[in-house]
């Protein structure tokens, strides 16, 4: 069984050029396609000069950095329990197998581009553009009867 709930409220950001604005707010840049966490955020390293940071709370970013807050624009759902990576394979083409926590990527789920995180061995963020919203959710509850049948 796998549990899809919406994911809480977060703060989203992308920030673009170089990881320095991270530092400066007591945050680590992971090595790419990875993810970290403390402090109440989460950065994403999505490309060589791109992260993405979710946080509980609004940022202030310090001097120059190059960072936009995309939180309106994007939704999702978290994924819980030992079936979701077989859930996942309903639409995603990647080896979800060999995804370990800590993992992040830009893919696809169907015909949707998602930004999927592996948080945990059993726990999963994915999300997308506020508008694809409705049709990942029912694409995903899609694939869990599916998989129930």
């Amino acid at each position: 069984m796998v549990e899809i709930a919406p994911l809480p409220s977060l703060y989203r950001y992308v920030l673009r050029g170089d990881a320095t604005p991270l530092a400066a707010l007591g945050l680590e840049a992971p090595l790419l396609l990875r993810a970290a966490s403390g402090g109440g955020a989460h950065v994403l390293a999505l490309g060589p000069d791109e992260w993405w940071v979710l946080a509980e709370a609004p940022l202030t970013w310090p001097g120059r950095a190059w960072a936009t807050e995309i939180s309106a624009g994007r939704a999702g759902v978290s994924l819980s329990g030992p079936g979701a990576p077989l859930l996942l394979a309903e639409g995603c083409p990647l080896d979800l197998e060999q995804f370990p926590p800590g993992t992040c990527t830009r893919t696809l789920f169907g015909k949707v581009e998602i930004l999927l995180w592996r948080r945990a061995e059993a726990r999963w963020h994915v999300e997308t553009a506020r508008s694809f919203a409705l049709h990942l959710t029912a694409h995903l509850a899609e694939a869990r009867a599916d998989l129930q049948a």
